[in-house]
């Protein structure tokens, strides 16, 4: 596969960002901006978004090579950690899989509101969210399909609060969109096996968001060696960009807490 090549900026404590769906490196810039001076920022465009291409014979990226990714850019730009790293949406999978799989590499995460289920009996999405999503890509079209998505993720005042030019963006990444769905039912929680993961995590949440996010954070919270749980106040899914200043700050007071 292609190389993935990053944008570094600033200097400091290195923090790796790794974005959701319907996004890319550029969710990021407003923390870029304001956190440069004090942090070394990397930030990257994920598998799948893009022009990347897909393995032969592949439909989607699995969660495991997207973290695999994330190790990499770690080991090549960062001398092998170890970082923070900071997860939104499903960019927040990748780094619990990188936690459980390299805790080498990180000093600390930040997941912000995984779109996980809250246990293991329950399918890792909803069972016809994958085909109502690819229908309505066949019969209306992929950025309607997006549409449908982040609708379904944001809800629909957040979606209508977006403007125009980031909705038009977020929609035309509709093949992105659906890879990450499917990667997603894909990827097995393993509950139980959480436990082990003992590498310093903060789950936040948007106390505006959907209420599926908050059953799977505080699930992950009781599941969790090393975990606290936060909600911020006025935020929703996309919390990062909704209340920035507090979040900026709430990171630099997380990376103080790991000593990084």
């Amino acid at each position: 596969m292609i190389p993935i090549v990053p944008s570094i900026d600033g200097v400091g404590p290195t923090v790796l960002f790794v974005h959701g769906s319907a996004a890319d490196r550029t969710t990021w810039t407003i923390q870029v901006a304001g956190l440069r001076s004090k942090l070394r920022l990397i930030t990257y465009d994920r598998r799948g978004t893009g022009a990347s291409e897909l393995p032969p014979g592949a439909a989607f990226f699995r969660i495991e090579q997207h973290a695999d990714d994330a190790a990499a850019l770690i080991e090549t730009y960062a001398e092998g950690g170890p970082v923070l790293a900071v997860g939104s949406s499903f960019g927040a999978v990748v780094v619990l899989d990188l936690a459980r799989r390299r805790p080498e590499l990180l000093r600390g995460a930040m997941l912000l509101e995984p779109p996980l289920a809250r246990n293991d009996t329950l399918p890792p999405i909803p069972e016809d969210f994958l085909a109502r999503y690819d229908t309505l890509a066949r019969e209306r079209s992929g950025p309607g399909a997006a549409e449908f998505f982040l609708r379904s993720v944001l809800g629909d005042a957040a979606f209508e609060r977006m403007p125009k030019r980031f909705q038009e963006r977020s929609m035309a990444l509709h093949a992105q969109i659906r890879q990450d769905i499917a990667a997603l039912g894909a990827y097995p929680v393993r509950y139980a096996e959480l436990a082990t993961v003992q590498v310093p995590i903060l789950l936040l949440g948007g106390d505006r968001s959907a209420p599926f996010y908050r059953h799977t954070l505080h699930a992950l919270h009781d599941a969790l060696g090393n975990a606290r749980l936060e909600f911020l106040a006025g935020a929703g899914h996309m919390m990062h960009a909704d209340v920035h200043r507090r979040f900026n700050q709430r990171l630099l007071e997380f990376l103080a807490e790991v000593s990084l």
